[in-house]
């Protein structure tokens, strides 16, 4: 299994951080707890990206905490979501097109969930395979209850390091798992 000692520099890279603004920009989405949408952030792209450069390089980065937004559920409960500011979510997708490729090879085939080119309907083509060819009857759809919230940080970490030994990187791994979630205006843990 191959160790990656050295990524952090790629997080300086101004032109990782762009293509980590383009992919956010394509994604759209709501402003964070600072109010920023993207476009306002858009309008001074150059200078904001060479902020965050500069907070990045002189390690004086911190991520807000994130929005927390309640979203009906058809059976009448509520999930929670979590809205980074733009300047987070540039940073947390720039962190991920460093480390997805490393980490995505060792997922399950069967794993669909936030990975690239992966959809529900390549899920649903798989089941329909294995109902099919193992003359299954049933399918399980499963939704794990605050999954995120209740995730031990310490596993995560641990696990992250198997690969990742860039103590930059892992850092600001935890300082997103540290941010928390401000809830009518008063942070908590997350």
């Amino acid at each position: 299994m191959k160790v990656y000692y050295s990524l952090y520099s790629q997080m300086l890279n101004i032109n990782a951080l762009y293509e980590g603004f383009k992919k956010v920009y394509r994604a759209k989405g709501a402003a964070g707890i600072d109010g920023q949408s993207l476009s306002d952030y858009a309008e001074n792209l150059e200078k904001n990206l060479k902020q965050l450069q500069h907070e990045l390089q002189t390690k004086q980065y911190k991520p807000q905490p994130v929005k927390r937004v309640e979203i009906p559920k058809d059976d009448g409960g509520v999930r929670l979501l979590g809205i980074p500011a733009v300047r987070d979510r540039i940073v947390k997708q720039t962190l991920l097109n460093i480390l997805q490729p490393i980490f995505d090879r060792e997922f399950h085939p069967s794993s669909y969930g936030y990975r690239p080119g992966e959809s529900c309907h390549d899920a649903i083509s798989k089941a329909t395979v294995f109902i099919r060819k193992y003359d299954r009857e049933w399918v399980v759809d499963m939704d794990l209850s605050k999954c995120f919230e209740l995730l031990d940080h310490e596993i995560f970490i641990r696990s992250a390091k198997r690969r990742v030994t860039d103590g930059s990187i892992l850092n600001l791994i935890k300082q997103f798992l540290c941010s928390g979630v401000m809830v009518l205006g008063s942070k908590r843990k997350r």
